[in-house]
């Protein structure tokens, strides 16, 4: 019987990653795409992209809080109620004319949603494993990130084929299945249906203490702030070659399906590393596993600055695998590790948030520099960016 549970779990949860990292692939990969069609310039497009990610960072840690406290609303609930409010504004979105303040409103809260949802997918997983479930989390996201893959691919080619309106109908229906699929795991406190008798004793005493505040967070948790910032640097170039990979590859003869391939090599080489990662964990300590994904990011930067044609950009890009797979896996394990149970979800939302800060300066500085210098430069800026956050992270990391 309690295998049974365990099946039921593991299958529920792929079904909440697959369709919402579908949903970002859509929606991340193709957010250029989308947004000079509906005239904005190269510009604009990094203001909505940096107000986006501001906003989700600024919400992230209340949301984190509300989310450590609530007992009527379950955390499987809350990411449900996010999905539908995202699937809201898509519909809006096909509708609203073509007029610049309300599409980029509108945008700023979609994107925001779909930011903020990333965490709460994140916390249902690890609210099991830290209870001692055997949830696989590897394969889990491993299959999001074949997902990822195949949405880019399509995504492209239907844009081609059609238009990007295509992009709202297909967020609607995933994140339509996401809610659907999201309500059916138990998230209650005490861990419901599933068996209590498997949540460690430790945890049941720890989860009895009142989680601290935010500000408490960070006084107690300094090296863990700092890291914090040092993945924020990492994820600026991240950002860059995620927004505008468009504008990176038109100039060397790409096109929209060649965007969707792009990130599609880079979603299928995270695959090995999520399927295998409890293979890498029972093999390496967690605080290696961050330094070496903190240098490759910077490595991909590298290859990707001095890439002269689209195909070494995609050899670039399947660095992804040592890169942001791993840090993607690595991250939650060491929270997780660092982080005691009652500040775990505030933990894993502000390495969210550290992300999002990245986005936040990467959206932003790579649309100005896409206006006012070159691709050349905004990639360059980009690389140095990354490289400084690599040193913080292998300064920061805790043994």
């Amino acid at each position: 019987m309690e295998k049974t549970h365990q099946v039921k779990l593991n299958l529920q949860y792929i079904s909440m990653q697959v369709p919402y990292w579908m949903g970002y692939s859509v929606l991340s990969t193709f957010t250029s795409v989308f947004l000079l069609s509906r005239d904005f310039t190269n510009s604009q497009i990094g203001l909505v992209l940096s107000l986006a990610n501001l906003f989700a960072a600024i919400v992230q840690p209340f949301l984190a809080s509300f989310a450590d406290r609530m007992i009527r609303i379950r955390l499987s609930q809350l990411a449900a109620g996010m999905a539908l409010v995202l699937v809201l504004f898509s519909g809006i979105l096909l509708v609203v004319p073509k007029i610049f303040l309300i599409v980029a409103l509108i945008y700023i809260l979609l994107y925001a949603c779909l930011v903020l949802l990333q965490p709460l997918t994140i916390a249902i997983g690890t609210f099991f494993i830290s209870r001692g479930y055997n949830l696989n989390f590897g394969v889990a996201r491993g299959l999001g990130s074949l997902a990822f893959a195949a949405a880019s691919a399509v995504t492209g080619v239907l844009i081609e084929r059609f238009s990007s309106t295509v992009i709202l109908y297909l967020l609607i229906g995933f994140f339509l299945f996401f809610a659907l699929t999201t309500l059916l795991i138990d998230t209650r406190r005490h861990g419901g249906t599933y068996s209590e008798s498997l949540i460690p004793e430790h945890h049941e005493e720890d989860h009895l203490e009142e989680p601290i505040g935010l500000l408490e967070f960070i006084k107690k948790y300094k090296r863990f702030i700092v890291l914090l910032a040092g993945v924020s640097l990492l994820f600026v170039f991240h950002t860059i070659t995620n927004s505008y990979m468009f504008q990176i590859l038109h100039p060397l003869g790409g096109t929209e399906a060649n965007v969707g391939s792009s990130l599609s090599v880079a979603a299928l080489s995270e695959l090995p590393t999520m399927f295998f990662f409890s293979w890498l964990l029972r093999r390496f300590k967690i605080h290696s596993l961050m330094r070496v994904a903190a240098f490759f990011f910077s490595v991909k930067a590298l290859l990707i600055l001095f890439a002269g044609s689209i195909f070494l950009i995609n050899v670039a890009q399947s660095l992804q695998m040592v890169g942001f797979a791993m840090h993607t896996m690595a991250s939650v394990y060491y929270t997780n590790q660092i982080i005691p149970q009652k500040d775990l979800v505030k933990g894993q939302t502000l390495m969210a948030t550290a992300n999002t800060m990245g986005g936040i300066i990467g959206a932003f500085v790579g649309g100005q520099m896409l206006s006012f210098l070159s691709v050349s430069a905004m990639l360059l800026i980009g690389t140095m960016i990354s490289i400084a956050g690599t040193l913080i992270v292998w300064l920061a990391v805790e043994k």
